[in-house]
């Protein structure tokens, strides 16, 4: 053999050797976007990250972006991150993320309706109406009295029932311990109670209470699902002697700022009536 086809011989095997190895690379690089968007497909979507917000487990600017490469699979590595919640694109009806512009009688947050339609259930003292005793931290006002003590307000609406009918969680969301959202709990006003915590697209943060219950049928820490039976109406709490009923509060993931009869407050509750009315089977 000649030098110069030995020569040729060393290039023609390396040139091989390089495109072997060129393939493996390439097979490489197309199984990995399919094996990532396959892993976030089997898995659940990531847990909001906790924020110095009003709420203890989501921040204001709840829920936490997907990340990139299950949003994109096919999209190649160095691309811009992920938008951010305030600038990707929500669902149509989604509830609001921050207090800016909000309605405290006019919003509505996507809910299911808390009771099954065979309840016929009647909208009784509505949101603001007068209630005995002076407010807690994180109750509604409605003025002040002649001995200059604040006047509490409803902070929710009652929706008369008979007793043992079943409640239905309003949100997709964790069943949350009321206690250490709201200081000082009032047991002796709310009863036995199911307070739900969204972690649903269009209402991730907010809070649906469920009150005066006389049965609860989950546990603080479990998933729940929309339309999920967590309990049975009652009248516990400051609710004997009443027409029974569910007392229901929406409250916001942030702190929102009202005045009522002079007094400001700062605070997460808001009317729920129109988010009761948009979910109303009877109204559809």
């Amino acid at each position: 053999m000649s030098r110069r086809t030995a020569t040729l011989a060393i290039v023609c095997v390396v040139a091989a050797i390089g495109a072997g190895i060129g393939a493996g690379a390439i097979s490489r690089a197309v199984e990995t976007p399919a094996a990532t968007a396959a892993v976030f497909a089997a898995g659940a979507s990531p847990s909001p990250s906790t924020g110095a917000g009003a709420s203890p487990v989501f921040s204001t600017a709840s829920p936490a972006a997907s990340p990139a490469p299950a949003a994109s699979p096919g999209a190649s590595s160095g691309t811009s991150p992920a938008a951010s919640p305030s600038t990707a694109a929500r669902p149509p009806g989604s509830a609001p993320l921050t207090a800016k512009g909000f309605k405290v009688r006019g919003t509505v947050v996507p809910i299911g309706y808390p009771l099954p339609m065979s309840a016929k259930p009647k909208y009784g003292p509505g949101w603001h109406a007068a209630r005995v005793g002076a407010p807690l931290p994180y109750q509604s006002v409605r003025g002040i009295g002649k001995n200059g003590q604040l006047l509490r307000a409803h902070d929710g609406i009652d929706i008369q029932v008979k007793i043992g009918t079943p409640v239905l969680a309003a949100f997709s969301g964790v069943v949350v311990d009321p206690r250490t959202k709201w200081r000082p709990w009032a047991p002796n006003l709310y009863g036995y109670v199911v307070v739900i915590q969204s972690t649903e697209p269009t209402s991730p943060g907010y809070y649906a209470i469920n009150a005066h219950l006389s049965r609860i049928a989950v546990g603080i820490g479990d998933t729940v699902t929309r339309g999920q039976v967590i309990g049975l109406t009652g009248i516990t709490g400051d609710a004997a002697g009443t027409i029974p009923h569910l007392h229901f509060e929406l409250r916001a993931p942030f702190l929102i700022d009202q005045t009522s009869g002079g007094v400001f407050r700062r605070l997460d509750c808001f009317d729920p009536l129109p988010s009761l009315l948009a979910a109303d089977p009877r109204r559809h």
